[in-house]
């Protein structure tokens, strides 16, 4: 039992130094350009594989929220990549999300939004990664193994300030946005059976004994 709270503790710390090290690391022109071209865009391509796939879903979930035209791609080979981003434009978004083990169907996808001339973000590890050889707008965020486990604490931290910083941006469209789901939700209750309030403190669990 000790050695498991020790555990806890050692990785809350390791995923403190690695936000640290973002925050610190972090070139806030870079940022603001990021923010820019996803405002301007008109559609968002949005790719992550394995590891990242988790990061990819978030931010497409929150882009959604404030964007038309957001495109999650779902990728199990790279010809799915050029079906779904066929009709990719200059003045679309691509955002590659790729932390070692790099994939190569990211990479895949940022080389083809690279022919297209479309504008390309990456959110990765370092300027050295491979997909940001199709970018000048590189989003660095730390994070490394311990033993059969990534740290994504600091990528989806960058994730969080991005939707913020275009929610501040998109403030009214934002708050259209809000108005018009809560009056979808209200028109088409579908939430209640999947939501839950949280528990009253002063509910008491019954004890079970075991026979």
């Amino acid at each position: 039992m000790k050695r498991s709270a020790e555990i806890y503790k050692r990785v809350l710390d390791h995923d403190m130094n690695l936000l640290e090290q973002t925050r610190n690391e972090m070139n806030p022109d870079v940022f603001n350009n990021a923010v820019e071209m996803i405002a301007r865009a008109s559609r968002i391509y949005i790719v992550g594989v394995r590891n990242c796939a988790p990061l990819a879903e978030y931010l497409s979930i929150y882009l959604n929220q404030i964007f038309d035209g957001v495109e999650l791609v779902r990728t199990n080979s790279a010809s799915d990549i050029f079906e779904q981003m066929l009709h990719i434009k200059p003045k679309d978004v691509v955002i590659g999300i790729s932390f070692p083990r790099y994939s190569m169907r990211v990479l895949k996808a940022m080389e083809f939004a690279n022919s297209r001339s479309a504008g390309i973000i990456t959110l990765t590890d370092s300027i050295h990664s491979p997909i940001c050889l199709y970018s000048s707008c590189n989003l660095l965020a730390q994070t490394e193994m311990s033993t059969v486990v990534d740290s994504m604490t600091a990528p989806f931290s960058v994730i969080n300030a991005l939707v913020v910083a275009l929610c501040a941006k998109k403030k009214k469209q934002v708050q259209k946005n809000v108005e018009e789901l809560e009056s979808i939700w209200n028109d088409f209750p579908v939430n209640s059976p999947d939501e839950l309030n949280p528990a009253d403190p002063d509910v008491k669990m019954k004890k079970t004994s075991r026979k």
